[in-house]
């Protein structure tokens, strides 16, 4: 991996003076997270499956190729409804039977219980929010999860130092809308047009911040949105030696 720039002057040129990260699969690993406790606790549901097979179920999964989350976020369904159907769902692809009921509502409670133990960063997160902290540039966390829920994530996966996270519940509206977006800036006491947000989902995070005013970056650390427009980055490794340097491309028009 490439060693972030340490250009740490140059702040009176620096366009950029807050940063706001997504938190899920941006900051902390949680598809990795959701594999590994997945498979640890279907390990008799799916003896019927090769570890191929298995990993393909666990992925989709922790993929949510059920759509499940974005009913969830419209309120169609519960959170653990939501979590019921994605299991459900790729249970169906091996023709295994989920658990249901209060079979579920068991499985449920382990499973919230073991992937938290499963929660890390990423390996370029501590390094880069450590940058922020040496150049003086506040940061904080947008996400479409309750807040409660997130702080408790953070925590957990060893990320301290975010005064500032805003979830879908105290922002009123889940992201692309702009309320989590300038919501997050109000509590930086920062500028949307100076405020960099960085995240995964292209609609959710890159569009839904550049519509509320903020400069938005595409942190795709997969490759899975090769045809992306916008700026787009595979890691944070130079992202903080970007903003140090005085890199206006992030800005947004005055």
């Amino acid at each position: 991996m490439n060693e972030v720039p340490n250009a740490l002057d140059g702040s009176a040129n620096r366009s950029i003076q807050g940063v706001l990260f997504d938190i899920d699969d941006t900051l902390v690993d949680l598809r990795a997270a959701a594999i590994a406790a997945f498979l640890e606790l279907t390990t008799e549901e799916l003896r019927h499956v090769d570890a191929s097979e298995a990993s393909v179920v666990a992925a989709a999964f922790a993929d949510d190729k059920a759509g499940a989350y974005e009913r969830y976020m419209a309120g169609e369904l519960t959170f653990l409804e939501q979590r019921e159907v994605r299991l459900q769902y790729s249970f169906g692809l091996v023709n295994a039977v989920a658990p249901a009921g209060e079979s579920y509502q068991a499985w449920a409670a382990t499973y919230e219980k073991t992937v938290r133990s499963y929660w890390r960063p990423f390996d370029d997160v501590l390094p880069h929010l450590a940058q922020l902290r040496a150049m003086g540039i506040p940061f904080g966390a947008v996400s479409n999860n309750l807040e409660s829920y997130q702080r408790a994530k953070l925590e957990i996966a060893g990320l301290d130092g975010f005064d500032v996270v805003v979830g879908s519940d105290t922002a009123g509206a889940p992201k692309p809308a702009t309320a989590p977006f300038l919501a997050g800036c109000r509590q930086l006491g920062s500028q949307p047009k100076r405020t960099l947000y960085v995240g995964d989902n292209p609609v959710n995070d890159y569009a839904g911040a550049r519509n509320a005013g903020l400069p938005a970056i595409l942190l795709d650390r997969e490759a899975v949105h090769e045809d992306f427009l916008g700026l787009r980055i595979r890691d944070l490794w130079d992202l903080a030696g970007l903003i140090s340097a005085g890199f206006d491309s992030f800005a947004t028009d005055s």
